[in-house]
């Protein structure tokens, strides 16, 4: 891949894959910053088209800042769009994927008094059978299935806090926050009968930001991250002056998987001025994966 992928810059990516078609949205990368949400297409995650403006906040009644970290997924010819705005969490609708979306609830689907957590970061995962999963949180990591129609969006069933299992893998207490273990960025894919839940470390402006993995048998997990004494469960971190590679997806081209991230530009403690990067994931065998940021250029 040649790095960066877009001249925008941008970070906290999602992508959609239908098909050979790959729908890219992020943090930032338009012409008005975080006011809106832009989208862009590629057939091969290396050349993508020029971005279009997909919502903008001024169209949002409940949240006018912080246009931040979105997800989209597609259920029954609908595309649905998870976005986070004045740190809540909003679902929008549209019948394209880089069409002009609205807002479906008119209030957020998750609002920030909701939990005692940051509530951002949305990430859906649609599975084998057609159940659509969103996993969400900055501080905790929570996941639960969701019904989406076009005249409505419900969480439903249990609602799973994923970290949890994170935290007791390392015999750590879980009232302590360790951003080591768990900060922000959920991402789910499903590969084979296997689920790849990963996540950020450290803050956005921290260079140490990186990207954690492990592996479950259910998208509910719990999630057992490959932890032994020739490894740790690091899947991207950054090296040498290449620095704050986190907030990331993992999707799939042509039988090979590929890990999406934002990554500090010249000004390293600009969170939001990120270069976007794509690399190949290696696989050393079932369980312990590995990426390697790329030089620009």
């Amino acid at each position: 891949m040649r790095n960066p992928i877009i001249p925008q810059k941008a970070g906290d990516p999602f992508i959609l894959h239908e098909g050979d078609n790959y729908y890219m949205t992020a943090t930032g990368g338009g012409q008005k910053g975080l006011q809106e949400f832009v989208c862009w297409h590629s057939k091969d995650l290396q050349h993508w088209s020029e971005p279009v403006t997909i919502l903008e906040l001024s169209e949002v009644t409940w949240a006018k800042t912080n246009a931040w970290a979105p997800s989209m997924v597609e259920k029954d010819g609908w595309y649905y769009f998870a976005f986070c705005a004045d740190q809540q969490i909003g679902i929008a609708v549209c019948k394209e994927p880089m069409g002009r979306y609205r807002d479906l609830l008119g209030r957020p689907l998750i609002a920030k008094q909701d939990y005692d957590f940051q509530t951002i970061d949305p990430a859906f995962l649609k599975d084998a059978d057609g159940q659509i999963y969103l996993a969400f949180g900055q501080g905790k990591c929570m996941v639960s299935r969701i019904e989406l129609t076009p005249g409505s969006a419900a969480l439903t069933g249990e609602l799973v806090c994923l970290s949890d299992a994170l935290y007791d893998q390392r015999s750590v207490d879980r009232k302590k926050e360790d951003k080591s273990i768990y900060n922000e960025a959920p991402d789910l894919i499903r590969i084979g009968d296997r689920y790849l839940f990963s996540w950020a470390i450290y803050d956005v402006a921290d260079y140490r930001y990186g990207v954690r993995y492990a592996w479950s048998r259910s998208p509910m997990g719990p999630y057992i991250m490959p932890l032994d004494f020739d490894h740790d469960n690091i899947l991207l971190q950054g090296r040498h002056d290449i620095t704050g590679c986190g907030h990331a997806c993992v999707t799939e081209y042509q039988g090979e998987y590929y890990i999406v991230y934002g990554r500090h530009g010249q000004n390293r403690l600009d969170g939001f001025g990120r270069d976007m990067c794509c690399e190949k994931i290696t696989f050393e065998d079932e369980l312990h994966l590995k990426a390697v940021p790329s030089r620009l250029g």
